[in-house]
């Protein structure tokens, strides 16, 4: 949401409750919402339903009647008033009617009307109001359609895109992420009268395209012509009482709606119903409707009612003289956007389905075979489908929670910023310090056991006991060290696996227990579409992958350590262990115990070259140099000089993974940054 014009950013004024309207072919849906919390509540009118129908009854003398009160009236006068004339399914012909334009404006008009009779708190010069439109829609559509709204008594409202509402539903009810919301959606809204597709990155929508011809009223449509051929009589009673049009839109879509959610369940059920009072539908199929579906023309009712309210459009439909693929149509729709660079380039992270007509089965069947096509090779990688149990109110829940959302997520973006560094400092650096360090004594500890309990003590007393020289004390326990190299890098990698893995999840437990104290949650796992939600727990980060965000870090850490251990066990000699430290130290005193034996015989200048090869030392003299408490003292030196050099390799590594946390709470509050910008 951008700045007020003052510059003032939202999330500092006042804020304005909302109020966000779907105004829809079939059905309208009003929710309001305080501007300060994510809590959308629908407007019932009255009869217990979610939304009001879309339709106005005229009425001589007296006040028009709207929703389905108007219907129901319409259809219970049963023809005894010659002054009633119904209207509905006039929201898509309101730019090329004008009849459609008065029709719409009427029934806001209504719309408040009734709202103050019943005592509804919608006040819309009070409120933020928000109209959705088709991403599809002309901006001369816009423009009208605000003109309608400020006429019918709303003031000025703002017209914002229908995907955008859906996005912002599923994201507020954590079916996807921030991450995924940016990286990519389709969202497919398949209404009462259009059918409209829109690729949303980044909260911009990139390619958008769709028909405003295609939509739920020609399945309305459908159901009619299925129902007067099974009931001809009905005809005539319908024609007496100038219900046609009424069984239609209104009897029809009733019967429809029911089929698609019946069908959903189980398409093998064979469904029967009762269209009002004219008669009744029997031994209806999925195959049946498929069939027909497949090969659909317009109903004389429905063609007149297009060309009177909107020529082209029942042009546009006369001029499929063969019958019309409605599924077909559909399909060939979708394939036209989906071809397109923009979509046919972007890493689609889900498919958001809403509208009341992507319920029908045959939505998700298609959109996913037409995605396969797109790539063949990656089926296996297609974007998840999101579909909430009530798609039809979608768009105006999302509209409507959107200023709340926007101004907490400013504020969380402010202070998880602020708290970033000490969150690190306090929380993260002493966990992988302690992780770190746990590591080190363990590679110490695993090589003390492996190199010198298993290698270089049997060769030290094997030579205390045996004798020999010291050149070959020195050549076993290089070899030794040598042949440890394999064994080595088994006891680095896996210790370093074991802390990768502890301060994943460590580092995940905290990064979730910081985020959930600002109601963002990185609970995992998928809720699913249609379960309930508690929305004080705020938007679903996508579940932090510590493990594979840090696993470069440590696999070369694993890399420099074997590398720098080999040096000091064995080096580019394959002597260093044995000629350096305490081992150098050991080495050297040998060597000297043996040179002062020989001094009395060759003098000291030769005793000293002569010590190193000489194999008759006297064992009491070894036995001096290689005490058991000297062979000890190896161990442990040889153990800290391990843990030492593993902790001193370590430190880069450390502000390596502190960077790496920190570079993953900068992306996600760089998300809801992004969110924010959705509008």
């Amino acid at each position: 949401m951008s700045a007020n014009s003052d510059n003032t950013a939202p999330w500092l004024t006042e804020p304005k409750p909302v109020l966000a309207i779907d105004f829809g072919t079939s059905n309208t849906y009003v929710t309001k919402c305080p501007g300060d919390r994510e809590d959308p509540v629908g407007v019932d009118f009255g009869d217990g339903r979610d939304g009001i129908a879309t339709a106005i009854l005229y009425r001589a003398d007296k006040e028009p009647l709207i929703g389905h009160v108007a219907l129901e009236e319409f259809g219970d006068a049963g023809g005894e008033h010659d002054d009633y004339r119904i209207r509905a399914q006039f929201k898509p012909d309101l730019v090329s009617s004008a009849e459609a334009h008065l029709y719409a404006r009427d029934f806001l008009v209504g719309l408040l009307a009734l709202a103050r009779r019943q005592n509804k708190d919608i006040a819309p010069l009070q409120r933020q109001v928000i109209f959705g439109v088709p991403s599809e829609a002309s901006e001369t559509y816009r423009k009208a359609l605000r003109a309608i709204a400020q006429e019918a008594g709303f003031g000025e409202v703002r017209t914002v895109d229908e995907p955008k509402g859906a996005l912002y539903f599923h994201l507020q009810r954590k079916d996807i992420t921030p991450i995924e919301a940016l990286k990519g959606a389709l969202v497919v809204d398949f209404g009462g009268g259009t059918c409209d597709f829109a690729l949303v990155v980044r909260g911009e929508i990139r390619h958008s395209w769709g028909d405003m011809h295609l939509g739920g009223r020609l399945f309305d449509d459908l159901f009619y012509q299925w129902f007067i051929e099974q009931n001809p009589e009905a005809v005539a009673a319908m024609r007496q009482e100038r219900a046609e049009f009424f069984v239609l839109a209104v009897r029809c879509r009733e019967v429809k709606e029911k089929f698609s959610l019946a069908m959903a369940l189980d398409p093998r059920t064979v469904y029967r119903k009762n269209v009002g009072d004219y008669g009744r539908l029997h031994e209806v199929t999925w195959d049946a409707f498929l069939a027909r579906a497949r090969r659909y023309r317009p109903s004389e009712t429905f063609a007149q009612y297009l060309r009177a309210m909107n020529p082209p459009a029942g042009a546009h439909l006369d001029s499929f003289t063969q019958g019309l693929d409605l599924l077909d149509w559909f399909r060939r729709t979708l394939r036209q956007g989906l071809a397109h660079e923009q979509v046919r380039h972007q890493d689609l992270a889900c498919v958001i389905l809403t509208g009341g007509s992507s319920a029908w089965p045959f939505v998700a069947d298609i959109v996913t075979e037409e995605l396969k096509q797109i790539d063949p090779r990656h089926i296996e990688q297609l974007p998840r489908l999101v579909h909430s149990d009530r798609p039809y109110v979608t768009v105006s829940q999302g509209l409507a929670i959107v200023p709340a959302l926007q101004r907490r997520l400013a504020a969380t973006q402010i202070d998880l910023r602020l708290e970033l560094p000490d969150f690190v400092n306090t929380r993260i650096a002493p966990l992988i310090e302690r992780r770190m360090d746990e590591a080190a004594n363990r590679i110490a500890e695993q090589v003390a056991v492996g190199l010198f309990d298993g290698r270089i003590e049997p060769i030290l007393r094997r030579f205390r006991q045996e004798g020999g020289s010291v050149a070959d004390l020195k050549s076993r326990i290089a070899e030794d060290a040598a042949d440890f190299r394999p064994q080595l890098e088994a006891i680095v990698t896996n210790q370093l696996a074991r802390v990768l893995t502890g301060v994943a999840a460590d580092t995940t437990e905290l990064m979730q227990d910081w985020y959930r104290q600002h109601r963002l949650t990185v609970d995992q796992g998928l809720t699913h579409a249609g379960a309930p939600v508690d929305m004080a727990e705020g938007l679903r980060l996508a579940d932090p992958d510590v493990y594979g965000e840090i696993t470069g870090v440590v696999l070369a850490l694993s890399t420099t350590i074997v590398t720098v251990l080999a040096a000091i066990i064995s080096g580019g000699t394959g002597t260093a262990v044995a000629m350096s430290g305490p081992f150098g130290l050991l080495i050297g005193a040998l060597i000297g115990l043996v040179a002062g034996a020989l001094a009395m015989r060759y003098g000291m200048d030769e005793a000293k070259r002569r010590a190193e090869q000489w194999e008759g030392a006297p064992l009491w003299l070894i036995a001096r140099a290689l005490s058991d408490t000297k062979i000890a003292r190896l161990r442990d030196d040889l153990k800290d000089q391990v843990a030492d050099k593993v902790s001193a390799q370590s430190e880069q590594a450390r502000q390596e993974l502190e960077g790496q946390i920190s570079e993953r709470v900068e992306q996600d509050i760089a998300s809801l940054s992004a969110i924010n910008q959705l509008w």
